[in-house]
């Protein structure tokens, strides 16, 4: 039941398909997979009366990103055709191109989809006079490229042989809140394969289980039928809260003025210190996110903050973000036993960056950021930089004083997560 449950979600998705994917206005992607134009083979077919010349330009193919997640390579045909009779014009997707006269040829470059197989029809109003097929060559080893959007989910295809195959993941909550539960939608697309009775492309499914999804396909170059197999690691459950702590030996710096007015220091080149982080999820763009750093020695120092954050620009096939971070922080110092204890909320906002999937090792992440103080009395600093996949390192630099007193650390601590909740 749970598996023809799955098959069922797959085909309601996959009457909701587009019928032409848009590469006009996508945006570049990472080249993960090196093709070529002579990976191609191109077919002119039906033609009778027209001499027709064409060439895929290999400086120009590049991948772009569709439907977010979807990894689609395009390129430009260029076709030219001698002494037409009359006047010609393309038909590609839903798009009319015209084409350009010189002496004794006509001709056009348009943009065209590898991934797509659809056809380029030359017409004279509106009778067809040639077709135009773009065609991948048969291969031994397929292709697969699984987009990092599917990097937690261990996407796996069985039943390929030396196809080309792009695939694409989203991940949905679904449920009441507190009990909420994934369900994890691909998009994919093979310029070889078809799903038998159709040409709509990208095709859709929806993982609610980790039952497979079996699909009967068509491959368009061999004309031979077959069955492909996705199967997806799912989580039982999908929490919005989590959390990490870490450790490590920091430099501890204070200096505050005694009841004489004169000014002490102290400076302990290696003292313990601890962190709590958190980050509530409420979107996938914005997220409630909180921190709590401490270092103690004879002095101690503590720097808790919650803050609002909203990713707001992306770059880097969307794996550089950054985010703005805007809240409250309160901090807490004492210079001794002996000393009054200091303690007052501040109000410094900050940025972030984080690039995602570094040297293309999937969920290695590499990010940074700062906060200032937007207050002349208060001098406020907290900068770092992290780095790692499950566990991460931190370099942090945290500082914070006013005229009678100053506390800062710095030094290098290991973080480690350590539950989901919500």
């Amino acid at each position: 039941m749970l598996k023809l449950f799955s098959l069922l979600i797959f085909f309601i998705n996959l009457a909701n398909a587009d019928e032409f994917l848009n590469l006009t206005q996508a945006p570049l992607a990472q080249e993960r997979i090196k093709i070529k134009a002579s990976d191609f083979n191109i077919q002119i077919k039906n033609n009778k009366t027209l001499k027709i010349q064409t060439l895929l330009d290999k400086t120009s193919i590049e991948w772009v990103r569709v439907k977010e997640t979807l990894l689609v390579p395009r390129a430009r045909l260029k076709i030219r055709i001698k002494n037409p009779k009359s006047l010609l014009y393309i038909q590609y997707k839903d798009q009319i191109h015209n084409f350009q006269k010189s002496k004794n040829y006509i001709y056009a470059e348009l943009n065209i989809s590898l991934f797509e197989n659809q056809q380029i029809k030359i017409l004279n109003k509106s009778t067809e006079l040639a077709q135009i097929i773009i065609l991948p060559k048969k291969r031994k080893k397929s292709r697969v490229l699984v987009d990092y959007s599917c990097s937690r989910n261990g996407i796996n295809i069985k039943g390929l042989s030396g196809e080309h195959f792009s695939i694409g993941c989203h991940t949905k909550p679904v449920g009441k809140f507190g009990e909420e539960r994934p369900m994890l939608e691909i998009n994919w697309i093979s310029p070889e394969l078809q799903i038998v009775g159709t040409k709509l492309v990208p095709y859709h499914a929806a993982f609610l289980n980790k039952f497979p999804i079996k699909v009967k396909v068509l491959n368009i170059v061999t004309n031979k039928e077959k069955t492909i197999t996705i199967t997806a690691k799912i989580p039982k459950r999908l929490h919005r809260l989590f959390t990490a702590y870490g450790f490590g030996p920091y430099a501890f710096d204070t200096k505050t003025k005694n009841e004489q007015g004169d000014r002490v220091e102290k400076s302990e080149p290696m003292a313990p210190a601890l962190f709590f982080y958190l980050n509530y999820k409420m979107s996938d763009t914005t997220s409630i996110r909180g921190f709590d750093a401490a270092v103690f020695k004879e002095s101690k120092f503590n720097n808790a903050g919650a803050y609002f954050g909203n990713d707001f620009g992306f770059s880097f096939d969307k794996k550089l973000y950054f985010t703005s971070l805007i809240g409250v922080q309160y901090l807490y110092f004492q210079f001794d036993s002996d000393s009054t204890i200091i303690s007052q909320p501040i109000f410094p906002q900050g940025l972030e960056f984080m690039y995602r999937h570094a040297f293309d090792i999937p969920n290695y992440i590499i990010s940074g950021g700062v906060f200032l103080s937007p207050s002349d009395n208060i001098e406020y600093r907290n900068v770092w930089v992290r780095w790692g996949k499950n566990y991460f390192w931190e370099l942090n630099l945290i500082e914070w004083g006013q005229d009678d007193f100053k506390a800062s650390m710095w030094g290098l601590s290991v973080g480690f997560p350590f539950k989901g909740f919500l």
